[in-house]
This record gives C-alpha cells, sequence and structure tokens, in this order.
C-alpha cells in the first residue's frame, strides 16, 4: 500500500471523490482513509506545517506499514514561468527552518533525495497525462511565504523550484523509518503573487476554514477580495491536476514495479 500524505481538505477532495474509501480512526485532528483497492493510495491529512506533518507521518507508517510514502499538496511558485496548476516533482528537499532573516545563514539544510522508483512514476504519470510539470529542488520553510519577494529571494539565491511548509517533516520520517517516499505538489500562488494574511493556517488542522472568516477578513481588508478570489479559482485548478496526477501516478507505480519484480527474477 502507497500512503499519499497531504495538509488540507481541500487538496485530497479530489482524489477521495476519485476513488473508494473508508474513515479511519485518526490521533488528533488528522484525518485518515483507507482505500478498499490497491488502485487508490491510503489518504492522510495532517494540518499545515512540518511537524504536523512529521507526527502524521509517524502514525501512518504504524496504521498502514506502507511500502511507499508520497507527500502532496499546494505549493508556492518559486520561479516566473510557474503557473497555478503545475505540477512540481522533488528532485531534492531541503529545510530552511526560522524566519526569513535566519534563511541565508542556515548552514545545515537537510539535503533530502527521494526514492527512485516513485520519482520515475512521477515522471511517468506527468507525460502520459499532459500535466504541466517542473522537476527540481523544493524548499520547506517554518513560515508560509506570501510575499512575492520572500518567494523570489528563495528562487533566485536557494535555486528553489517551489516552497511549502510540510514535505521536508514527511520525507524526514519516512527516510529514518526506511520506507521510501517521493514529493509531488502543484502550484497554487504564482511567484509575482501577494497572498493575504488570511492564507497562512499554519499551524492549524486539515479542516476547511468556515466563510465567515473569509468574510469578516474582507470585511476590514477589502482590498484583498481580488487576490482571495484568484487564489480560489487557482485552488480549483490545483485540486485538479492532484487528482489527475495520483490516478495516473498509482498506474505508472504499479506498472514500473512489475518490470522491476521481473527483472530481479530473472
Amino acid at each position: 500500500m502507497i500512503v499519499a500524505l497531504g495538509s488540507l481538505q481541500r487538496e485530497a477532495a479530489g482524489i477521495i471523490r476519485a476513488g473508494d474509501y473508508v474513515p479511519v480512526d485518526a490521533p488528533e485532528d488528522f484525518i485518515a482513509y483507507r482505500p478498499t483497492s490497491d488502485k487508490f493510495p491510503a489518504v492522510v491529512l495532517s494540518g499545515t506545517g512540518s511537524d504536523r506533518a512529521a507526527r502524521a507521518t509517524s502514525w501512518a507508517i504504524e496504521e498502514f506499514a506502507p511500502e511507499a510514502i508520497v507527500s502532496f499538496g499546494y505549493c508556492s511558485a518559486a520561479k516566473e514561468y510557474e503557473r497555478s496548476g503545475d505540477i512540481v516533482i522533488a528532485a531534492r528537499l531541503i529545510n530552511l527552518p526560522g524566519t526569513p532573516f535566519e534563511w541565508s545563514i542556515v548552514e545545515n539544510t537537510d539535503s533530502l533525495g527521494p526514492d527512485r522508483t516513485l520519482l520515475l512514476a512521477a515522471r511517468t504519470a506527468v507525460e502520459v497525462s499532459g500535466l504541466d510539470y517542473h522537476h527540481g529542488t523544493i524548499v520547506t520553510v517554518s513560515k508560509i511565504t506570501t510575499t512575492a519577494g520572500t518567494k523570489r529571494w528563495l528562487g533566485e539565491v536557494i535555486n528553489a523550484t517551489a516552497v511549502d511548509t510540510a514535505s521536508h517533516g514527511v520525507a524526514a520520517v519516512a527516510d529514518a523509518a526506511g520506507v521510501p517516499w517521493g514529493v509531488v505538489t502543484t502550484i497554487l500562488d504564482d511567484r509575482d503573487l501577494n497572498a493575504p494574511a488570511i492564507v497562512d493556517r499554519l499551524g492549524s488542522g486539515p479542516n476547511e476554514r468556515g466563510l465567515s472568516a473569509y468574510i469578516k477578513h474582507v470585511s476590514n481588508t477589502p482590498q484583498d477580495l481580488p487576490a482571495l478570489i484568484r487564489l480560489g479559482r487557482s485552488a480549483a485548478t490545483a485540486t485538479a491536476s492532484l487528482t489527475t496526477f495520483m490516478a495516473a501516478f498509482m498506474e505508472a507505480h504499479s506498472a514500473i514495479t512489475k518490470v522491476e519484480q521481473i527483472t530481479e527474477s530473472e
């Protein structure tokens, strides 16, 4: 079984609808689903932040004993040419703890590399499904990058392809447990978009934030309404990309694994 580990309900909504799942009791306020067929991955949603992702990964390994873990979800673009809904496949992961003021002096970024078979399956999935994609370094930060300047700095100075707040936490725990892992994200916000502060949900659970919270925010800061509308549309595009990718990935991984098994037995 493969476990797909994400952060928010909205990220996984299409994957859950497209599969056949039963809910699983999970600790804290995590959300988990067990598939009724190996054609679908188990899905675990941790909420936002690397610490939450790490705890959810530890639980998922104990609960499902997976053959592999795929971290998935939204990310921010760090390059000018990336657009909402583009898939980003991690070639490397870098961790940048602390505040943006500390990033330039971080000496140990704990760089990690994904499993070769999962990487090949991900590349095959985007090629077969026709999704626009990028392959490069994903940087995990401890604070959501809401400003265009921060995203641009990470792309230019760190050479990040994309930025998130969870994938390194997943990978570090899986790596320590000897479980193969991969990371695939989809662009939510373009590099040059300054996102409203309300999108910063770091440390919160996977459930959707109520509409009343956004109404209250817009009533106080009406200038944020265009950006929120743009992000809402981008989220729909990004979720659709993740849904398409996951179906193609599961097929590709099954086919590649069978070929590898036949090759090893010869």
